[in-house]
């Protein structure tokens, strides 16, 4: 009884013709992304009240245009726009697959970009420089710049800003003696 419930409530939602009208009463623009006046998440998505729930409103409309979203499932934008709500934009992935598209259109938080940052490349990258050409400990390193140790030993062991590539001038000139640039 329990699943026929749900299978109600599923359609309910999917030909809840007051929840459609709701949502298109809210967009205030459909030119390209589908913008709306809804109140939004801290993170810029609209929500929407349906049935007594607070839902992110591209879920919403998602399932009004394309049928129920699988659990586990995402729904990104193809458009990058937290606001839009336009089904065209909208396709669904997996945790991962929201990661890995975020991460290729440069949108992810790393390094300097993340609200927990306490340093930035150029930071990292002295830190990089001087693990490689002196021998400071960890220890002094962390505290000339102001973080624990720990952060350090991430950096030295690839753990943490990986995206930071530092070469030593000691390697630019054996990858240059290799490339017979010296003949």
């Amino acid at each position: 009884m329990l699943r026929f419930g749900v299978v109600i409530l599923f359609l309910k939602v999917m030909i809840d013709p007051t929840l459609q009208q709701r949502l298109e009463n809210h967009i205030i623009s459909k030119t390209d992304c589908w913008l709306t006046d809804l109140c939004c998440c801290k993170d810029g998505y609209p929500k929407i009240s349906v049935h007594k729930k607070v839902r992110k409103a591209s879920r919403a409309i998602f399932e009004l245009y394309n049928g129920e979203i699988s659990k586990g499932m995402f729904v990104l934008h193809k458009c990058d726009n937290p606001a839009c709500i336009n089904p065209e934009h909208l396709f669904l992935g997996t945790q991962k697959e929201n990661m890995e598209d975020m991460a290729s259109k440069s949108r992810s938080t790393i390094g300097s970009k993340s609200a927990s940052a306490k340093l930035n490349e150029e930071q990292v990258l002295e830190i990089k420089r001087l693990l490689s050409e002196t021998d400071l400990t960890q220890q002094k390193i962390a505290e000339s710049f102001n973080v624990d140790r720990k952060i350090v030993s991430g950096i030295k062991n690839g753990k943490i800003w990986k995206h930071v590539i530092y070469t030593s001038v000691r390697e630019n000139f054996s990858e240059a003696k290799q490339l017979s640039l010296f003949d």
